[in-house]
């Protein structure tokens, strides 16, 4: 019996030459260093691995979600229902459809949404005394050195990702007054 087709789905996961810099989407890539991936997904008694194209891109989507405190699944780079389902988080957050599919509207909305986060970051790195660099939106090796120092100062992980353990020790520490602005 030949395989049942149970859904197709486009995923047009931005592989792009100028990258998401520590997870957060870079301003400036242009939509000319995309490359869209097409998923075909069939019910079958035989497997077949995704292609080392399709396997990059999501490893690479669960490592921004990841590191922007949507997923925290294995990153695998299987699109899979924890990745579905952290996906449909980030696209609510963004205000876009959330069906799941990491596609152009997303794509955008991150990017757009990436560089106001990463510039308030930043703001605030610098009002506390950890960032004296400028305010780009990009976050960059100075921006995870000073997310680094603030999270040891916090006692929590410091791996220069600014995720939730380190955004609530943040607000908890600012809150209590041991962190002031410098």
């Amino acid at each position: 019996m030949p395989p049942v087709p149970r859904r197709r789905a486009v995923y047009g996961l931005a592989v792009a030459a100028c990258g998401l810099a520590a997870g957060l989407a870079v301003a400036g890539c242009g939509d000319s260093s995309t490359t869209t991936v097409t998923v075909t997904t069939t019910v079958s008694a035989t497997t077949t691995a995704p292609s080392p194209a399709t396997t990059a891109a999501v490893t690479q989507l669960q490592q921004v979600m990841t590191n922007l405190g949507y997923y925290d699944g294995p990153i695998d780079g299987v699109y899979g229902q924890s990745t579905t389902d952290a996906v449909k988080k980030m696209q609510t957050d963004l205000g876009v459809t959330a069906d799941g599919e990491y596609g152009p509207e997303t794509h955008k909305a991150l990017k757009g949404k990436a560089t106001s986060v990463v510039a308030t970051l930043q703001t605030e790195l610098t009002t506390y005394g950890y960032y004296d660099g400028p305010v780009t939106g990009v976050y960059d090796e100075k921006t995870a050195e000073a997310v680094t120092a603030l999270q040891k100062d916090l006692g929590v992980d410091p791996d220069g990702r600014f995720g939730s353990q380190t955004a609530e020790a943040f607000d908890k520490a600012v809150a209590d007054g041991t962190i002031k602005p410098a």
